[in-house]
């Protein structure tokens, strides 16, 4: 499952770049191999999760407003696919902002480095963070739109929104 959650993050991997991407899949700079936890499987499932769970609640939990007839608009529907992108932009910023200030990221992927050891380029960046939020933002909003159209036939009051 990790590696399709991989494959799905990586068709935007121009947004937050090559570096970054390697770092999430498992890479590690000491043994050289894919031998680190894959994070883009942890991201991935946390993002899966939420969006199912805001899908469910939005066409089968009748409380704070969900799975009622005045809620049965596209507007609304798209109300809460931008919230659940919004949390998700969040937890992928926060977490990849996070391994980048506290060292997890690994110095090979990190920085360029001449012979004598100096670093002549930094390879990952705050804003490949952001950009990451952004595709989780983007990859919730997938799993959103695709889990809605699967589980709304049987909404009592919302099988027809959005459309």
């Amino acid at each position: 499952m990790g590696k399709i959650f991989g494959e799905i993050y990586c068709w935007f991997e121009s947004l937050f770049g090559q570096d970054l991407a390697e770092y999430l899949w498992g890479y590690n700079c000491e043994t050289q191999g894919y031998d680190s936890k894959n994070l883009f499987y942890t991201i991935g499932s946390i993002t899966f999760g939420l969006s199912l769970l805001f899908v469910l609640a939005y066409y089968y939990l009748p409380l704070w407003g969900f799975n009622h007839p005045r809620t049965n608009r596209w507007w609304n529907w798209l109300i809460i696919l931008i919230i659940t992108g919004v949390i998700n932009f969040i937890i992928g910023v926060s977490w990849t902002i996070n391994d980048l200030l506290n060292g997890n990221i690994g110095d090979c992927l990190m920085y360029t480095r001449d012979a004598d050891g100096n670093v002549v380029s930094q390879l990952i960046f705050k804003s490949d963070c952001w950009m990451f939020g952004v595709t989780n933002f983007i990859v919730s909003a997938l799993f959103f739109i695709i889990l809605s159209f699967i589980l709304k036939w049987k909404s009592r009051n919302c099988k027809y929104s959005p459309i």
